[in-house]
């Protein structure tokens, strides 16, 4: 691993520009693939030997707590709104995406899907690895790549409409608020892509690809989902990707995406830079979802990245489109 990259400063614009630019050409080029033209010779060389154990941060730099994720963006079915939270995972410039979701416990299933998807059936024990729930409130939080797998579009162009905020973009390919069947805007929303239509279902965790809309996904993968834990202060870690996922998309050496299982690794922590180092000391445990079963684990148990035979604990900062509560988390991304 490279040292001196801990040296760099977090880019306080989350390459929103750089975004707002891919998403853009991607709007102009169609079906090209937007790697081809933006990703770096050198994204097969890996950063990191291993995911970053990486504690999730406001702007001042205080930790995020459960608490502060469920009251400043509870998504619920009457919401018409909720703000965009962002933090950059596993490299920096990767956005991913923050969302608490009242009133659902979710599972994922634990086989990648061919084509489309379909939700858990009722009573299905699944299971809910990476993702943080307060039984307390009967909140899920859930945390996946905010890079489109279609052609990697990038917030505020990828997006989470909860409820009953339905997109202008996803009405004209028949999507209505009160519809019925296929057009059904979905109670908790979606996270679409205003590039090309690529809908993703929060509600569905780590499978979370949309296919059942009135018009078919371009995207072929869920979202990556990135794995959370929290320690006894109700802080929150970031700790790996789901191995069942696809690849983050500006890391795809394959055209179709088609890697899962070990690949996930060794493509996710290839090109960019690494998230800063923290100075905090690593917590004697966290609590994490194995299958449906919570349960407390050393940090050493996580496989996270090493120096000398020791874990690095990594920072990474949260973000909004707005404030909210009390908590001033505005920023761009």
């Amino acid at each position: 691993m490279d040292e001196s990259n801990n040296n760099i400063k977090e880019p306080e614009k989350r390459a929103f520009l750089k975004g707002a630019g891919l998403s853009i050409a991607a709007l102009l080029v169609g079906g090209l693939s937007i790697e081809r033209y933006a990703v770096p010779k050198d994204r097969s060389v890996p950063v990191m030997d291993n995911f970053p154990l990486a504690i999730l941060e406001d702007p001042s730099g205080q930790p995020v707590t459960t608490s502060e994720v469920i009251e400043f963006a509870g998504a619920k079915t009457t919401t018409t709104s909720s703000p965009i939270l962002v933090f950059n995972y596993p490299l920096q410039d990767e956005p991913t995406f923050l969302i608490a979701l009242k009133g659902v416990k979710i599972t994922t299933p634990n086989t990648p899907p061919s084509s489309g998807f379909a939700p858990v059936p009722s009573g299905t024990d699944a299971p809910m690895d990476g993702i943080i729930y307060d039984s307390t409130t009967n909140t899920s939080i859930l945390a996946v790549s905010g890079i489109c797998q279609h052609l990697g579009c990038v917030p505020p162009f990828l997006d989470y409409h909860p409820g009953q905020s339905v997109p202008f973009e996803s009405e004209l390919i028949g999507y209505k608020l009160n519809g019925a069947g296929v057009k059904k805007w979905p109670d908790y929303g979606l996270i679409y892509c205003k590039c090309h239509g690529s809908q993703y279902n929060p509600v569905w965790g780590g499978r979370n690809l949309y296919n059942n809309g009135p018009a078919a996904s371009p995207a072929k993968h869920s979202l990556p989902q990135i794995m959370l834990a929290t320690d006894s202060n109700g802080y929150i870690y970031a700790y790996g990707i789901n191995s069942s996922n696809a690849v983050i998309r500006t890391h795809l050496n394959f055209p179709g995406g088609e890697t899962y299982g070990s690949g996930v690794k060794s493509e996710d922590l290839t090109g960019g830079t690494a998230i800063r180092q923290s100075t905090r000391s690593l917590p004697a445990n966290l609590s994490l979802y194995k299958n449906t079963t919570l349960e407390s684990v050393a940090p050493s148990s996580l496989g996270t990245n090493q120096s000398s035979g020791a874990i690095i604990l990594y920072k990474t900062t949260v973000v909004s489109n707005e404030n909210k509560n009390g908590l001033n988390w505005k920023g761009t991304f």
